[in-house]
């Protein structure tokens, strides 16, 4: 599995989030409705390590074929999956919003590093050294041992803008990138317009006779 994948432009994912831990807490936007989770099933979980680029299509038909016949062991992954990604949204949004992080979150971090670090190892590439991590298909858990590593090394920068999205029911995660880090929208075609739009038909009930 390559340290760092590049990402595919199309999917079924969204990754707007700027970085790969952050686009993995983003596989739920909306918190409120478990209907919007995208991660439900270890096939979705493959998808989305196909489109970050974390396996080729070779690891992606192997860890099918592995689940497949191990189902048991294919809903522990999806069920370590899910817990790691929330684990990691509570840790980012209480970063975001200055607040303490969470002892419990930063625990289930924790482990998923102690499960992922001794599976990197350096190699050579020509004349240079790089990170790896050790191929590994029939460990289903795998999947999530970049998506830890990401998260360590952002949480790491102390000046990684990490942003929380301003939306009522949105909870996606972004890097700030913006002039001023002043973004405050997952997106403006989603998020930012509707805000616009509430903000727009409030003045308008303001100036209109029936409203006042």
């Amino acid at each position: 599995m390559d340290e760092t994948p590049a990402l595919p432009a199309q999917g079924p994912f969204e990754l707007s989030g700027g970085d790969l831990c952050l686009d993995f807490v983003n596989t739920w936007g909306d918190r409120g409705r478990p209907e919007t989770d995208g991660l439900r099933t270890y096939p979705q979980l493959v998808a989305f390590a196909r489109q970050t680029g974390l396996i080729d299509p070779a690891g992606e038909a192997a860890l099918i074929a592995r689940a497949a016949a191990k189902a048991p062991a294919a809903s522990t992954a999806i069920e370590a999956a899910r817990s790691l990604r929330e684990a990691l949204y509570g840790v980012f949004s209480a970063r975001a919003q200055d607040r303490e992080i969470p002892g419990r979150d930063l625990a289930r971090l924790n482990a998923a590093l102690r499960e992922a670090l001794p599976n990197l190892r350096l190699s050579l590439q020509g004349k240079a050294l790089v990170w790896h991590w050790r191929p590994d298909a029939a460990a289903l858990t795998s999947l999530l041992w970049p998506i830890a590593r990401a998260a360590a090394d952002l949480l790491t920068q102390a000046t990684a803008p990490v942003r929380e999205c301003g939306g009522a029911q949105c909870t996606w995660l972004f890097l700030d990138q913006s002039r001023g880090r002043s973004r405050r929208w997952c997106s403006m075609a989603s998020c930012g317009n509707r805000a616009k739009a509430r903000r727009h038909y409030r003045r308008t009930r303001s100036d209109s006779p029936e409203g006042s």
